[in-house]
C-alpha cells in the first residue's frame, strides 16, 4: 500500500511539474544557466534535451530509435550508477536499462517523427528520488523520409567551440576526459606569499666525516661506502695514514739516536747498581728501572708514530649523501670526506626580501606538483644580498625528497583575504595571457571566465574577482577542455 501511495504521489508531482513547464519557462537555479542556447542539431549533434536539480543532472539524446539518458551528480559531474530510471513518454511510462556507468537507454521508435515531446524523468539513486522534466525537439532534418525512417545523425556527437568561446562537450566526451566540477564558495582565508626555497638536511640529523690530520686515505675492509649506503653511528668508513715529510723523518731519526744513547747509558748504570745492590740503596735501583722503562716507551712511540692510522667513524646514523674518498687520496683536515644525513628528517630554507608576519603554517610545491606540509622553525638575519632566510620543518612523509631540491614555498600570513578557493588545476592560461576558468553552465556547456587569482597554498589558488559563489567550475580535466576547437 505504501508503494501504491508513493506511485500516485509521484504521478501527481510529475503532472504538476509538466503543467508548470508548459505554462512558464523553467527558472534557473544557482550554477545552472537555462537561458543558454541549445546546440544546433546537425550531422554531428543529435537531438537532445537536458534537465537538472540540486542533486542530479541528465541529458536525453535521441538516436536511431532509442533514447540514451546520461545522469551525473549536479555538483561534481560524477556518473550516477545503479539508478532506477522511469520516463513518461508519449507512448506511456517506460523503464530505462543500464548500459554503462551513468548511462541508460530505452526503445523510442516515436523519435523518428519530427515534433516536440515533453518528458518527465523519475530518478531514484543513492537514497534520493527526483522528478526532472525536459522538452525534446525532433526537427525535420533529424529524420530521413520513407518507411522505417531512421535519424540521419552520426553515431557519436562531436565536441566543438562556438564563436563566443563557449564549448559544447557531449556527455560521452566528458566521460572520456574524466571532467569533474566543484561548487564555488566565497570564504575568508589567510593571505599567502610565494618564496623560492630548497630542501636542506635537518641540522640535528646531519653529520660530516673529516680527518684530524693530513694523510693518505685507505679503505676499510669491504671498501669505501658509496652514495645511499645506510650507516650507523660508530661505523668505520675509512682509514687515514698520516704522511711524514723529509724534515720530519730527519728529526725523528735524530730523536731515535738520542733515545738509544740514553737507553744504553741508563741500562749500564742499572746493571752496575744491581751488582752493588748490597751496598747502594734500593731506591736508586728503582729510580734507574723507572727511567729505563720511560725511555723504552718513548722509543717505541717514536717507532710507531709514522705507522699509526686514524679511523674515520660515522658521527650519526643515516645514509651517505656525499662522498669524496678514493684510495691513496691525500686528505686535509678541512676536507669533508663523507656527509651523512637522516633521510627521514628534512628542513626547507626559503629566501625573502620582505619580512612579514607568518602564522606558523606553510606548504611547498615541488617541480612535479607534489605538495608537502611545512612548519615554521625560525627567521634569520639579512645576508649580504639582503635576503632573509626562513627555515621550515618538513612534516609527514619525506619519501622521494632529496637535499638540494628546489621548490616553491607558500607561507601563510596573518593578513586575511576573501575569495573563492579552487584547485590550481582549474586555472588555465588563455590565448590573451589572462588567467581563466571554465564554468559549467549547462549539462553540456562550458563557458570561459577570466579571473584574477592570488596564491593560497600548494594545491589551491584564491579567485578574488571574475567569478562568484555558487558556480560550477571545471577542476579535473580543465586543461583538456581548453584544447577543443
Amino acid at each position: 500500500m505504501m508503494i501504491l501511495r508513493f506511485d500516485r504521489w509521484r504521478w501527481i508531482a510529475a503532472l504538476f511539474v509538466l503543467c508548470l513547464s508548459s505554462a512558464a519557462p523553467v527558472t534557473a537555479h544557482d550554477g545552472h544557466d537555462h537561458g543558454a542556447p541549445p546546440p544546433p542539431v546537425t550531422a554531428t549533434i543529435a537531438p537532445r534535451a537536458d534537465a537538472s536539480s540540486a542533486d542530479f543532472e541528465l541529458v536525453v539524446v535521441a538516436r536511431e530509435g532509442r533514447l540514451v539518458i546520461t545522469i551525473d551528480t549536479f555538483r561534481g559531474n560524477e556518473p550516477v550508477s545503479d539508478a532506477e530510471i522511469e520516463i513518461d513518454t508519449p507512448h506511456g511510462t517506460q523503464k530505462a536499462t543500464a548500459e554503462a556507468e551513468g548511462v541508460y537507454s530505452l526503445a523510442a521508435p516515436w523519435v523518428a517523427k519530427p515534433g516536440t515531446y515533453d518528458l518527465a524523468v523519475t530518478v531514484q539513486a543513492n537514497g534520493l528520488v527526483d522528478v526532472l522534466t525536459a522538452t525534446l525537439d525532433i526537427p525535420e532534418m533529424a529524420a530521413a523520409p520513407g518507411k522505417g525512417a531512421r535519424p540521419a545523425i552520426a553515431s557519436r556527437d562531436a565536441a566543438q567551440r562556438f564563436a563566443d568561446g563557449a564549448l559544447f562537450v557531449p556527455k560521452d566526451s566528458q566521460r572520456i576526459l574524466a571532467l569533474r566540477t566543484e561548487f564555488t564558495e566565497e570564504r575568508t582565508f589567510n593571505g599567502t606569499f610565494e618564496l623560492p626555497g630548497r630542501i636542506i638536511p635537518d641540522p640535528n640529523g646531519v653529520g660530516y666525516v673529516q680527518s684530524s690530520v693530513s694523510g693518505r686515505l685507505m679503505p676499510p675492509p669491504g671498501g669505501f661506502p658509496r652514495l645511499g649506503t645506510p650507516v650507523k653511528a660508530g661505523d668505520v668508513l675509512a682509514h687515514v695514514h698520516p704522511g711524514v715529510g723529509a724534515a720530519d723523518v730527519t728529526t725523528q731519526q735524530q730523536q731515535a739516536r738520542e733515545l738509544d744513547q740514553q737507553i744504553t747509558l741508563v741500562r749500564r748504570r742499572l746493571e752496575r747498581l744491581q751488582q752493588l745492590q748490597n751496598v747502594v740503596a734500593r731506591s736508586q735501583i728503582e729510580d734507574a728501572e723507572l727511567e729505563l722503562a720511560g725511555l723504552l716507551a718513548r722509543r717505541a712511540n717514536l717507532d710507531r708514530a709514522p705507522r699509526h692510522t686514524e679511523d674515520l667513524v660515522a658521527p650519526v646514523s643515516g645514509v651517505i649523501a656525499a662522498v669524496q674518498a678514493t684510495a691513496g687520496q691525500i686528505a686535509d683536515p678541512s676536507m669533508v670526506i663523507f656527509q651523512i644525513i637522516d633521510p627521514n628528517r628534512f628542513w626547507v630554507e626559503a629566501l625573502t626580501y620582505d619580512a612579514q608576519a607568518i602564522t606558523g603554517t606553510a606548504t611547498a610545491r615541488l617541480a612535479n606538483n607534489r605538495s608537502i606540509t611545512l612548519s615554521y622553525r625560525g627567521t634569520g638575519l639579512a645576508e649580504r644580498n639582503q635576503s632573509i632566510p626562513i627555515h621550515f620543518g618538513v612534516e609527514g612523509d619525506t619519501k622521494g625528497l632529496r637535499a638540494g631540491q628546489f621548490l616553491t614555498v607558500l607561507a601563510t600570513l596573518t593578513e586575511e583575504k576573501s575569495g573563492v578557493a579552487v584547485p590550481r588545476s582549474a586555472v588555465l592560461r588563455g590565448a590573451n595571457g589572462q588567467n581563466m576558468v571554465f564554468e559549467h553552465t549547462n549539462a553540456e556547456r562550458f563557458v570561459p571566465r577570466e579571473v584574477r587569482i592570488e596564491p593560497l597554498d600548494a594545491n589551491r589558488v584564491l579567485i578574488v574577482s571574475g567569478i562568484g559563489k555558487a558556480r560550477r567550475i571545471a577542476t579535473q580535466g580543465a586543461e583538456l577542455l581548453n584544447q577543443i576547437r
